[in-house]
């Protein structure tokens, strides 16, 4: 009957499903007639898995439900932990992630009372997949962990047992589903998400173990992991170590298998990292990566996907951006926002608003880019999902330029921001070091004030110790990390905090002179860096100035700053 089974598992692996029903449809006849529970669940599982195979998910369920009857009938607890996990398949196959979610942990509950056997560790890894394939699935968060967290500590439990039981199709579906929360949600936010987690082993988190998991993956014909984990794992830790040529290969090989695959997402994400991987070499091939994306694009339109259109136009639009040809990147843009106004995706079009106003912003045209910015929050106003994130991020952006034309009364956030002025102040008059960055963070988030409004609120002039001030300014000032490699840090000074030490020490810069964004980079030496602003407000006469007075001084800022 063993052989029977295994038959049957070997024609559904080879791609034939109907053979694999009818072979197992007999070993688990075979099996009830000679009282073999074990053997009749296993081929029930092979029965259900060739229905699904086959699009017929409802029978799959079916069959799999009277067979978890008979087990639970005649107390074989091992038979019905196995058939558990067949269910959860199915119930995901039929759509219901809730159902799948509460099947498998049903029977890893089971298998907790059965003990750790070598049997039991397969079965154990199987189920924790089907948990981690049914947060993905349906977005479902646990115990305050997002799915993507979720899923992330199910599949990195699978890969150590797998590993263990020595199953490498068990290792090759764990790595698979890591790679499928990277697709899903990008490199950044599963970092995020792998800090919340605690595994015995993070899975695909040094480059060892990328390169390793894409061979694998590659040995098993999972094309679509074995990209994934190219493009965010391999080409990503090979960018961290400044192997910026190893990246691009791994990019571009990432590349081609999505496109063999017709995998939309997977083409997008990889021309992203592309752009991020030629900006990174010290010696971009721009022309290389706006051919790709326009490439991608003229499929996208052949293709009739209206949908990756406005995403390839948007990642071509961040391409120009980087290269610096912000009319360009401007025209990208708004032939993606004239594409999503077609479609009822508000979410995109919020998306694309904001897109706009920050190239327009690059332009200079403040008054253009805070009309788009203003629609982008009229729009986030009316989206349901993802509304609260969308709103805030329209209301930031609103802000901040209101306030730099001069109007923050008119700024959305004006009310929050004064509130957290006032608390900045008395976190300065305690001294309270933590609690005044904390502060900073969340005003500079909100936006919405101005340098005056920051003097006011920190520079006391009744403050009995103002030396005392000062040093706490210096030593409060320090921004968060915005840079870093395997030798220096980068860290940045908050730019109204950095003129308000210069008044609060007696040099008061006016509005033209305070050009200066300061960093300071900390390693064997220190060094000061900087970037310096042009005021975009100016009146004509300034912008005509070949060389301008508040730029020269504004020079010398990043000096002072390195020893703040």
């Amino acid at each position: 009957m063993v052989s029977s089974v295994e038959s049957a598992r070997d024609c559904l692996a080879g791609g034939a499903p109907e053979e694999a029903l009818q072979r197992a449809r007999a070993a688990a006849s075979e099996a009830r007639a000679s009282g073999d529970f074990r053997g009749a669940a296993e081929a029930a599982g092979v029965v259900c898995f060739a229905h699904i195979a086959l699009g017929h998910a409802v029978e799959a369920e079916q069959v799999v439900q009277s067979e978890l009857s008979s087990c639970r009938a005649a107390g074989n607890k091992a038979s019905e932990a196995s058939l558990l996990w067949v269910q959860s398949c199915a119930k995901l196959a039929l759509g219901d992630a809730k159902e799948a979610l509460r099947a498998a942990q049903e029977g890893t509950a089971l298998l907790d009372k059965l003990g750790a056997s070598q049997d039991n560790q397969k079965l154990r890894a199987q189920l924790l997949l089907a948990r981690g394939n049914a947060h993905l699935a349906g977005d479902l968060s646990i115990q305050g962990a997002s799915s993507a967290a979720a899923t992330l500590a199910a599949s990195g439990q699978a890969l150590v047992l797998s590993r263990r039981s020595g199953d490498v199709a068990g290792q090759g579906e764990a790595l698979h589903l890591v790679c499928l929360v990277y697709l899903l949600n990008g490199r950044e936010a599963v970092e995020k998400s792998m800090r919340s987690v605690a595994l015995e082993e993070q899975p695909l988190a040094t480059l060892q173990s990328s390169n390793e998991a894409a061979v694998l993956l590659r040995k098993l014909g999972n094309k679509e992991g074995e990209a994934a984990a190219l493009l965010f794992c391999v080409a990503a830790a090979r960018l961290e170590e400044g192997n910026c040529l190893e990246a691009l290969g791994a990019v571009r090989r990432a590349y081609e298998i999505f496109r063999d695959l017709g995998h939309r997402r997977g083409r997008q994400a990889s021309l992203e990292r592309l752009s991020q991987c030629h900006m990174a070499s010290g010696h971009p091939n721009t022309l290389a990566v706006l051919d790709a994306v326009e490439e991608e694009v003229a499929k996208l339109r052949e293709e009739g996907d209206v949908a990756g259109q406005i995403a390839a136009f948007r990642v071509l639009a961040d391409s120009y951006i980087a290269a610096r040809m912000y009319g360009e990147a401007l025209s990208a843009a708004r032939r993606s926002l004239e594409l999503v106004k077609q479609t009822a995706a508000t979410e995109s079009e919020v998306r694309v608003l904001l897109l706009v106003s920050q190239v327009e912003e690059l332009l200079g045209r403040e008054d253009a880019a805070l009309k788009s910015a203003q629609q982008a929050l009229t729009v986030a106003n009316t989206v349901q999902a993802e509304s609260r994130r969308l709103a805030a991020e329209a209301r930031r952006v609103v802000s901040r330029l209101q306030s730099r034309s001069g109007r923050p009364e008119q700024a959305p956030n004006r009310r929050e921001a004064l509130a957290a002025l006032q608390e900045l102040g008395q976190m300065a008059q305690r001294r309270d070091a933590d609690g005044f960055k904390a502060v900073m963070a969340r005003l500079e988030d909100l936006s919405g004030y101005t340098e005056q409004d920051v003097k006011a609120a920190v520079a006391c002039e009744d403050d009995p110790d103002r030396e005392g001030l000062v040093r706490f300014l210096r030593q409060s000032g320090q921004g968060q990390e915005t840079g870093k490699s395997s030798s220096t840090v980068m860290t940045g000074l908050s730019h109204a905090l950095l003129y308000l030490q210069f008044r609060v020490g007696g040099l008061g810069y006016g509005p033209r002179f305070r050009r200066c964004h300061a960093y300071a980079v900390q390693g064997a030496e220190d060094h000061a860096a900087a970037y310096l602003r042009l005021l975009s407000s100016q009146e004509e006469w300034g912008k005509r100035l070949f060389i301008q007075p508040p730029l020269l001084d504004s020079m010398q800022h990043s000096l002072n700053a390195l020893h703040m």
